[in-house]
């Protein structure tokens, strides 16, 4: 039941209404939680639920953008409800209470009720009475089946945080950039889950395939080294045994891997038809797995993703300074951004597998990130291994270790 001051400054200039709601939001994004619901315990409340993406534990907050102060007393019939809400909820599934407010008022009983350096058991008791004396109607029948005790509860699991909406923009973007609290759950392992429910997957099959095959001969000092050269390494081209298998005509690829092919010399095959029965099993099933991977490289190079085929295929998204600033992103969350701490520019990237399950050909795409000097060539040797080891996704810092080392961001009112 602590109470955090988030403001340095008492400045800048104060939003209203859904403007703070939604830097709530972002200052929880920030903290590793996303939006459940929004609004749905009751009409007259204006809550935003929450859960956090590593424990599953839920929040319920309230905005109340009050730059006049907001008291304990002027907030009576929420808390009221708030409290049914929770009591309501069994033991283990009950949620913290987060308030979000500009500034208080009556900060002594704030600090009595909610305060857990300060809190006066008696004045808790007497703002309980007050509650079942003083609040709506329709919620006093309800509050006399309730006890001190649960009350007391619902105190400790209250948090109230005080800042601006500059105060908080400010806190959340913070956060943003430290990473500390960034979670990425398919980089995780978890327990098996034996119930039976719809998974999303990281598993595409491939349901389309491309109508012609081109096997070109090539000329006898053709080598991979060679017709893999500069950026054809994306093209969806297959070197084996002295011809070179390709799902691009011979006169569309690009010149440094013409060089090394006879142009003239070349049969076209039905695709699908050669899936199922060219050349030996073994190595008919590498060819086409390295075509429809060249495939997926071909599409990503043509949205600004960067191919690396160091140890196995990865694609990434491509920081241009110039285009992108600082960051690039996809939605509300960056794909590729510059490091704060490093000279090095970090990015969302996936590793791209092909396999054949049951006759059929799938795309397993394994989440991962590059780290590139900039923007587009990866970092390799010592430094790649120690800001691997900085960056590492499997760090996970609880809330409260995060507010221990900052202690500027969780200074108690009192």
């Amino acid at each position: 039941m602590p109470i955090y001051n988030l403001y340095k400054e008492r400045e800048g200039t104060a939003r209203r209404g859904e403007d703070y709601k939604e830097v709530v939001i972002e200052y929880m994004e920030g903290l590793n939680y996303m939006v459940e619901l929004d609004s749905a315990f009751h009409s007259t409340l204006d809550d935003i639920q929450f859960v956090n993406k590593a424990t599953g534990d839920k929040v319920v907050a309230e905005a109340k953008a009050y730059s006049t102060g907001l008291s304990p007393n002027d907030f009576r019939d929420e808390l009221a409800r708030y409290f049914l809400e929770y009591i309501k909820q069994p033991q283990p599934h009950r949620f913290d209470f987060y308030i979000f407010t500009e500034t208080l008022s009556n900060d002594q009983l704030w600090k009595a009720l909610f305060d857990r350096d300060v809190t006066d058991n008696q004045k808790l008791v007497d703002f309980y009475e007050k509650l079942k004396d003083s609040v709506n109607d329709e919620v006093v029948d309800r509050l006399e089946d309730t006890e001190v005790d649960e009350f007391r509860d619902f105190a400790i699991d209250t948090h109230v945080f005080v800042g601006t909406y500059d105060d908080l923009r400010q806190q959340a973007h913070q956060l943003e950039k430290t990473e500390r609290f960034q979670y990425e759950p398919y980089l995780h392992s978890y327990e098996p889950v034996t119930e039976e429910t719809e998974y999303a997957t990281n598993l595409f099959q491939v349901t389309h395939y491309p109508e012609t095959l081109y096997i070109i001969e090539t000329t006898e000092e053709a080598e991979s080294a060679r017709v893999y050269n500069y950026n054809n390494e994306a093209f969806p081209i297959k070197l084996h045994e002295r011809k070179l298998y390709s799902l691009v005509h011979p006169d569309h690829l690009p010149g440094s891997t013409r060089h090394y092919l006879h142009e003239d010399r070349f049969e076209t095959r039905d695709f699908e038809e050669f899936l199922r029965t060219g050349a030996q099993e073994e190595e008919r099933e590498n060819i086409v797995r390295s075509l429809l991977r060249g495939i997926f490289t071909l599409v990503a190079r043509d949205n600004d993703c960067l191919i690396d085929r160091e140890k196995g295929t990865t694609v990434y998204p491509e920081l241009d300074r110039k285009q992108h600033g600082t960051e690039r992103k996809l939605g509300r969350s960056w794909v590729a951004k510059e490091l704060d701490s490093y000279p090095d520019v970090i990015h969302r990237g996936v590793k791209v597998r092909v396999r054949r399950y049951a006759g059929e050909y799938y795309y397993v795409l394994l989440p991962t990130q590059v780290f590139t000097s900039d923007g587009r060539r990866p970092v390799k040797g010592e430094r790649k291994s120690r800001l691997q080891n900085d960056f590492s996704p499997n760090r996970f810092h609880a809330q409260n270790q995060y507010l221990t080392k900052h202690p500027r961001l969780a200074v108690s009112a009192a």
